[in-house]
């Protein structure tokens, strides 16, 4: 273990822990009882989230972290000198990080992962690999399952707002598994722990015990993830504005309030609207329809710097995924993944590559998930 990580995390868990209760007033509780070594595993929901699983925990651990992070120059360089992040390139097949997890554990040190691999949109906790049992067994030492919750109210994904929102934010421990215990459970039972102690749907708290969650321009930014309009079936046609959203082709008007509900719209959450997205999208797969944006970028990533590539139209197929002038096929794209609201990371052919798209990204996202899951190939009909 290092001393210098070890007095890092110590120095700043007060003040960090003192910034969140007067910034979201987060409540949260202690862990106790830990075993000397764990992997703390945590539903993700905020970009706050490793800070806030962290104040919980008095002994210094190790985190796993998106790979963006290292492009942030001075800022990545005090976190790798400080807490040294284990880094994971999302949209690959995470081998590296395993190993690089496994090596902190081996050296007796204590690892977070945030098993989702990413933030929910929608406040329901996302899938969760089944890779993440056998990480766990193998590590051959303790689980602690964390479960935040507020998270997805007080810091939406899709959210543009550069303010939070003031409501009840809390975070504590679920269970405590012994490394004997672990030793003891299959794989699958393994699985069935984390993914029942992990789980949260915000939506169905919020309508058995609606809470408030105060903040300015609380609809901004819905067009990152809400992309086809009910009304007139256009795609990417919102604009957002302070609490409303509006459709630019037919002028459905609808908001988003304090507790999370949408008025005036066919469907009274975020979660029954995109739910409701994802069968339209759904069926643009099975009728072998093409997804497109007026304008992209593409860039190669490596050693923590993006090399532009090309520019111009982003189009999805069957047939493959082409940005400006590049092109892969699809089999050639083993995973596609985001990262933030505009972002898709993928690898292909031994490289990294990140997609910025000027319009709404998850609906590429969304597409190529059904596609992969349903194996089409072929494509006449755009839809721009």
């Amino acid at each position: 273990m290092n001393r210098k990580h070890k007095w890092v995390y110590r120095l700043l868990r007060r003040p960090v822990s003192l910034f969140l209760k007067l910034k979201f007033g987060y409540r949260y509780q202690l862990a106790k009882d830990l075993p000397e070594q764990y992997i703390v595993l945590s539903n993700h929901a905020t970009d706050y989230d490793p800070i806030l699983v962290g104040v919980s925990f008095p002994k210094q651990m190790y985190f796993v972290a998106s790979e963006h992070i290292t492009r942030w120059g001075l800022a990545y360089q005090f976190l790798k000198w400080g807490f040294e992040p284990i880094i994971r390139h999302k949209g690959t097949i995470a081998a590296s990080t395993v190993m690089d997890v496994l090596r902190k554990v081996r050296k007796g040190g204590s690892v977070c992962m945030f098993a989702e691999g990413g933030r929910t949109w929608d406040g329901e906790t996302l899938p969760i690999h089944p890779s993440t049992a056998k990480l766990i067994k193998a590590s051959r030492c303790a689980l602690v399952t964390y479960r935040l919750v507020g998270g997805y109210f007080t810091s939406p994904m899709w959210s543009s707002s550069k303010k939070t929102r003031r409501g009840p934010l809390e975070g504590a421990p679920v269970r405590v598994y012994t490394k004997e215990e672990v030793a003891a459970m299959s794989e699958e039972e393994v699985m069935e722990a984390i993914e029942r102690d992990l789980y949260e749907d915000a939506y169905a708290r919020q309508l058995r015990d609606p809470k408030r969650y105060r903040g300015r321009e609380l609809a901004k930014g819905l067009e990152k993830y809400l992309f086809l309009c009910p009304a007139c079936r256009a795609h990417n046609c919102f604009e957002t504005e302070g609490n409303t959203v509006r459709c630019g082709e037919c002028g459905l008007q609808f908001s988003y309030d304090e507790y999370g509900m949408l008025h005036e719209a066919p469907f009274d959450t975020v979660k029954d609207f995109a739910a409701w997205q994802k069968q339209e999208v759904e069926r643009d797969v099975e009728e072998h329809a093409v997804y497109t944006a007026s304008t992209a970028t593409i860039s190669a990533v490596t050693k923590q710097t993006a090399e532009l590539l090309s520019r111009g139209e982003l189009e999805l197929s069957a047939q493959g995924l082409r940005c400006g002038e590049l092109s892969f096929a699809l089999s050639e794209v083993p995973d596609l993944a985001m990262h933030g609201k505009d972002s898709l990371v993928f690898s292909a052919n031994g490289s990294y590559y990140e997609i910025v798209c000027t319009e709404n990204a998850y609906r590429f996202w969304l597409y190529y998930t059904l596609l992969k899951q349903t194996e089409k190939t072929e494509f006449p009909e755009k839809k721009g």
